[in-house]
Formats: C-alpha cells, sequence, structure tokens
C-alpha cells in the first residue's frame, strides 16, 4: 500500500466531511455548497496534525493548504488557543508533546493532564533549545553541537516536525549562543547569534551575527554592538512585539559586572540596553514573561535550583522601557510547597493568564508532576503529565504560551 494511501485512511471522520463536501463536487462539476474561504476558516481551527493530514489527501489540499493566506490564518487562530509545549530527547529522537493551555487554567481542580505527542525528529546528540517564537524553536548552542561530526544548530516546527539546519557560523571562539525571534509586522524570524571568548571569571560576547529564515540562501550578517555584554546562560529569553530580550551582564569579570536587559529590535536590528542598580539584585535561573504586555522578569529567592526547601519567588515588572521604571514583588511559598515539590529540581517556566505561576522538572520521571502556585490565592498544586511514554531521566524543557504553526520550513 502506498504512504498516499495509508495517509488517506488515517484521516478522520470530521476532515472527511469537510473534504468530501469540496472533492465531490468538484468531480461532478457542480459549485460547492460552502464558499472556500469559509472551509479553509473551518480547517484553521482543526489541529496541525489534521492540517498535516488533508495536505496528503490531493495536490489541490497540498497547494491550499500551504499558501500563505491559509498558514496565517492558522496561526492567528492558534495564538488564542496557546498551548503547553514540553521537549526532550530520548533514544535517537528530539521528541515534542503538547497540551492546551486551557486544560491547565479551565479546570483548577484538576490532578493530570494527558499530553497529544506532536513529532519526533530524529537527531543522535543532546541539545539545549532557545523559547519558541512563533510556532518555531532554534537549537541553543553551537559549541556544543561542535563536538559532533557534521552536527548543525537547526530550526524545527514542533507541530509539523520539518527542520531545516542553519550554515555554520564561522569564529575561533570557543562558544557560539543563539536566540530566536519573530517580527509579527514583517512576519519574519531572525536568528540572533553571538561568539564568546571564556576565560577564568572573564567572559564576553563578540561578533554579534543574524540570519533571516525564508530568504533561500541562508547567511549571517554581522551586525554592531555598542556595549560590551555576555548572556546569562541559565536565564529564559523572550520576543514580545517583534523585540527579543534577554538578560546579561556587562562584559569583563563576573564578580563586578552590571546586570542588564538587553533589547533585539527584529526588524531594525538594533540592539539597545536596559541598565538599572536595582537588575544586580535578581539572580539565576530566572525567566522573562510577558506580563500583561509589559516586560516581567521572574526570579528565584537565591541563586541556584528551585525545590521543596525553597523559599520562594519575586517577579519584577518593567513599566517602561525606553524610560525603565521598575517595580517587584516577593512571594513566599505556602507550606504545602516543600510536602509537593521536595527534592524534585524546578525552574521557572512562567505565567498562565494574570496570576498563577508554573515550574516544571528539570528531568523527566515516572510520574511526571508540573507545579503551579496562585500569586493571588497564594495556593500550590500539582498537576500529573500524562503521555510521555516509557522514557526517564532525560533533560526536559517546558514552555507556555506556545503556538502550533503550520508552515513550512524555507
Amino acid at each position: 500500500m502506498s504512504a498516499m494511501k495509508k495517509r488517506k485512511q488515517s484521516v478522520s471522520k470530521e476532515e472527511v466531511r469537510i473534504i468530501s463536501s469540496t472533492t465531490s463536487t468538484k468531480a461532478s462539476g457542480e459549485k460547492s455548497c460552502l464558499p472556500m474561504d469559509t472551509i479553509l476558516e473551518v480547517l484553521s481551527r482543526l489541529p496541525a496534525k489534521s492540517i498535516a493530514r488533508c495536505r496528503v489527501v490531493s495536490k489541490d489540499w497540498g497547494s491550499t493548504l500551504c499558501r500563505p493566506y491559509f498558514t496565517d490564518l492558522f496561526l492567528k487562530m492558534s495564538s488564542l488557543s496557546p498551548c503547553l509545549l514540553f521537549t526532550f530527547h530520548a533514544e535517537g529522537k528530539w521528541s515534542f508533546f503538547s497540551s492546551p493551555e486551557s486544560m491547565l487554567i479551565s479546570d483548577q481542580k484538576s490532578s493530570s493532564v494527558a499530553v497529544d505527542s506532536l513529532s519526533h525528529v530524529p537527531i543522535d546528540y543532546l541539545i539545549r533549545v532557545c523559547v519558541p517564537a512563533c510556532g518555531l524553536l532554534c537549537t541553543k548552542d553551537e559549541w556544543v553541537l561542535s563536538r559532533k561530526k557534521d552536527a548543525r544548530m537547526m530550526i524545527c516546527n514542533p507541530s509539523t516536525g520539518g527542520f531545516k539546519l542553519l550554515p555554520k557560523v564561522k569564529t575561533r571562539r570557543g562558544r557560539v549562543m543563539t536566540y530566536l525571534g519573530y517580527d509579527p509586522i514583517e512576519e519574519v524570524y531572525k536568528v540572533l547569534c553571538m561568539t564568546a571568548s571564556e576565560r577564568p571569571y572573564i567572559q564576553k560576547a563578540e561578533q554579534h551575527q543574524v540570519l533571516t529564515l525564508g530568504t533561500g540562501k541562508l547567511n549571517w550578517r554581522m551586525i554592531e554592538c555598542p556595549i560590551s555584554h555576555y548572556p546569562r546562560p541559565r536565564d529564559n529569553e523572550i520576543c514580545i512585539n517583534g523585540v527579543l530580550y534577554y538578560s546579561a551582564v556587562e562584559g569583563g569579570s563576573w564578580r563586578t559586572s552590571t546586570s542588564m536587559i538587553v533589547c533585539f529590535d527584529i526588524r531594525s536590528e538594533k540592539l539597545k540596553f536596559i541598565v538599572d542598580e536595582a537588575l544586580k539584585d535578581f539572580k539565576s535561573p530566572s525567566t522573562l514573561i510577558n506580563y500583561k504586555g509589559k516586560l516581567g522578569i521572574l526570579t528565584p529567592h537565591t541563586s541556584g535550583a528551585i525545590d521543596g526547601i525553597s523559599i520562594g519567588f519575586e517577579l519584577w515588572v518593567i513599566d517602561d522601557i525606553e524610560k525603565p521604571t521598575l517595580w517587584r514583588h516577593a512571594h513566599i511559598f505556602p507550606p504545602l510547597w516543600d510536602t509537593l515539590v521536595a527534592q524534585t529540581s524546578v525552574n521557572i517556566v512562567g505565567l498562565t493568564g494574570d496570576s498563577e505561576i508554573v515550574f516544571s522538572p528539570t528531568v523527566v520521571s515516572n510520574p511526571f508532576y508540573i507545579f503551579c502556585y496562585n500569586m493571588e490565592t497564594k495556593s500550590i498544586r500539582r498537576v500529573e503529565i500524562k503521555g510521555f511514554g516509557p522514557v526517564t531521566g532525560q533533560n526536559i524543557y517546558t514552555f507556555l504560551n506556545h503556538m502550533e504553526n503550520v508552515k513550512l520550513i524555507t
């Protein structure tokens, strides 16, 4: 049996009804009872895996569902229903699992959430990943990959399993660090990378370069950086409205450096810096978040891993990027935190809705739990994540506000 026939047989009954309403009338020469715009509107509400199956039903459907009009429409609908995304490497595969965030938010009493397997990318070496940007992911550090023959950084779409290798960064430096950003105005993805020289207690990023996706042949371009700095490697970045934010210290000695937030404008490819004396107080690993449209920072009470004996965390919010004004609020974990988390090492993942902070373990376990702290009620709950399969011990990355994206990587 051909691959095409196998894929056709896996199309769901709901998808068949939509497809048959157009293909049957087209074959008989009759006019479809539904306008194509209406059909595409309905299809845009299906999961990304369903779109992948519909694309192989026929050449016409494959062409229609790959057009920018539909992929943009799908992304718009997906942004209204963000997902909780998990990814880890096991058995020679980079695996992705997701669940709608609404499953985590809608029923506060739920003690478990089932995840759906999105895709598996064949890769035989361990990797770190950037925070997703508008549905895509990028591997984090080329210096890790350089230990493997022919290893390359890559862009991946978890929803489709599609990926594309990036050209190697030409440098003699010991490390290459990368970030992925998206500009919603020009609808373009860009990868920012920087090389770094590392000596004991002295670290400095140099040779800042940018690569634009979807331009045919991929090339790195040098850009200017007005302030020497070094990214804080354990902190998570975020892209908000076309600006990529990441935390860093001014280039030089870790012991005497000034902390800052770096702002990379995706469209102009310019770097700006938020420098404030108060920033020296936030600890690592920290997570940058979108807090009600403003840049927020979730930072542990003390540096290092968070576990059951940790005291709490702080939320920092920058009200105005141009004229930085910061406010901060400390949160102390309730006694139940120690009981639920115990010796599990967790990271701050981010914010769901307006008030609940999600913490996720750094390693896959069975059973696997995430922890949700409500900043308004000061309560903590534990939610079991089911569906990873018989795996344990792998480093796992957890992300909030992930959007399914059916665009093909070019």
